[in-house]
């Protein structure tokens, strides 16, 4: 199960979301661009390091996207583009994410159009309910980017307030 964080809690980050309300729009916008600076690579990484196979590289750590706002910060992964071959990556994430059962009946089309099936194989892994890759990173990753957002928006909010 991926984490989350509760703001009901009184802490830093309920604070500042709080405070975030009466903050200037120019300034929102500087710190969610901030906030997707930095993230984006330290998702990437977590990403790179838990793919163990090429499917899992290919499909869902060359597609991760991190989108942030003033309010929130969105991770995304296996989602955008196509594979080489032309395959979308949407259509290959769950399994590359959680895996398929190796007997699993699979349909497909020549390129003449005759159709037959296989077996999934190996390719995918065992199947996992928590995830191999994606929920994991996530999982560890959230406190970061808690703690992330809150140096931007306070460091941002103190030369806000320095300039005028």
């Amino acid at each position: 199960m991926v984490r989350s964080i509760s703001l009901l809690v009184e802490s830093p980050l309920s604070v500042l979301a709080q405070a975030m309300r009466e903050v200037p729009t120019e300034t929102k916008k500087f710190i969610g661009s901030e906030t997707k600076k930095a993230a984006q690579p330290i998702w990437f990484d977590e990403l790179k390091g838990r793919a163990l196979s090429r499917v899992q590289q290919r499909v869902l750590v060359d597609s991760a996207r991190v989108s942030a706002t003033a309010r929130n910060v969105t991770l995304k992964s296996g989602a955008v583009g196509k594979l080489r071959s032309g395959t979308p990556v949407i259509a290959l994430s769950s399994a590359a994410e959680f895996g398929m059962s190796p007997q699993k009946q699979i349909t497909q089309r020549s390129k003449k159009g005759k159709t037959y099936t296989r077996k999934a194989g190996p390719t995918f892994g065992a199947p996992r309910r928590s995830g191999n890759v994606v929920y994991p990173a996530a999982n560890d990753s959230i406190p970061r980017f808690a703690s992330l957002w809150i140096q931007t928006a306070h460091r941002a909010l103190h030369d806000a307030a320095e300039k005028g």
